[in-house]
């Protein structure tokens, strides 16, 4: 689509100009051409895992239908400091925009708010910063959600009676904290007044070494619990291996958040019943929008403002600038086959 000859046009894309401190093409050029000198950073927490190349892929399609370029990168273990650097290298880059999947918030955020500092646009996603070093945050789902699908999951198949383990990820991960807090404070409610969480395991990293030895350690530290809830892609298909090879999965019912494709091998094989997610691809692209609408000055991040994100309709920004990308999905032999996200 290319710009009329306009004044409004012309007052429109000098604006765009200012706010992003580019060079705009001659009057009369594509929004395309304008939008192409707009460089874009996607920092997850680490690279290498189906769950934040899938994010990658939904923001790259989606700039391409404003122009942008978009770069994806990261370290290739959980490692704040490596986010600081990487956050460092787009600024000096001249990058735009910073989407980033925070491994921890308050050790990014300073370095987020000096790139706000040169006028690069962050907006968080998957994993939350501290408020003051984003405009807005976009959850793949609601906490709300997660916490009580993840319940629901395991009391269905333990007759909502009896104790259970949360295998979470490292303490520092903030969107972990914020569900394993709503499942403590779900478990007052009457439906699950005979469940019983016996601790929060929190391994000091997000990989799958580790996660697979505190799984084992679990289940020799507490052999009576009946089941296991792994908010973490990476936890709950190394907890699913662990069950498998000790031939346990009769014995402990797994659930938790996990990645279609790496979790198809134990629900065919019936060691895994359910698990949920959401769609990165679509967190992905509804990020892309966002910073679409924080670079063009539609979004600042306050509660009320909404920005359309093409055939997904309309999104609101929500108290303290979270933006919600969808509804959790509940996954079983059932319906696996059906998604290939």
């Amino acid at each position: 689509m290319r710009f009329q000859r306009t004044k409004r046009a012309t007052i429109a894309a000098l604006a765009l100009s200012a706010g992003l401190g580019i060079a705009l093409p001659a009057i009369g050029a594509s929004t395309a051409s304008a939008a192409s000198k707009v460089t874009l950073f996607m920092l997850p927490k680490f690279t290498g895992i189906p769950p934040f190349t899938q994010a990658d892929q939904g923001a790259a399609t989606q700039s391409m239908q404003y122009g942008y370029t978009l770069k994806y990168g990261g370290p290739t273990t959980a490692s704040a400091t490596d986010q600081v650097n990487f956050i460092n290298d787009a600024v000096a880059a001249g990058d735009k925009g910073i989407f980033i999947s925070a491994d921890n918030p308050a050790a990014v955020t300073p370095a987020l708010q000096r790139a706000e500092a040169h006028g690069v646009k962050v907006v968080s996603f998957d994993s939350d910063v501290l408020p003051a070093g984003r405009t807005v945050y976009i959850q793949g789902t609601s906490a709300v959600s997660i916490a009580m699908t993840e319940l629901n999951m395991l009391g269905s198949q333990i007759g909502y009676s009896g104790s259970f383990v949360i295998l979470s990820a490292q303490a520092t991960d903030t969107n972990q904290v914020q569900w394993n807090s709503l499942v403590k404070a779900d478990l007052s409610l009457p439906k699950y007044k005979n469940m019983k969480l016996v601790t929060i395991v929190n391994p000091p990293d997000d990989s799958a070494a580790s996660a697979t030895k505190y799984m084992q350690s679990i289940l020799q530290e507490y052999p009576t619990i009946k089941g296991v809830i792994a908010p973490t892609t990476v936890a709950v298909a190394a907890a699913a291996q662990v069950l498998q090879q000790q031939k346990l999965c009769s014995k402990y019912v797994l659930t938790g958040l996990g990645d279609p494709s790496q979790m198809k091998t134990y629900v065919t094989s019936g060691c895994v019943k359910q698990f949920a997610l959401w769609n990165f691809s679509t967190e992905g692209t509804v990020a892309m929008c966002a910073m679409h609408a924080v670079l063009t000055g539609t979004v600042s991040g306050k509660t009320g403002q909404s920005f359309t994100c093409g055939s997904r309709g309309k999104f609101v920004v929500a108290a303290g600038g979270v933006v919600t990308a969808g509804p959790a999905e509940v996954f079983s032999k059932a319906n696996l086959q059906d998604f290939t996200f």
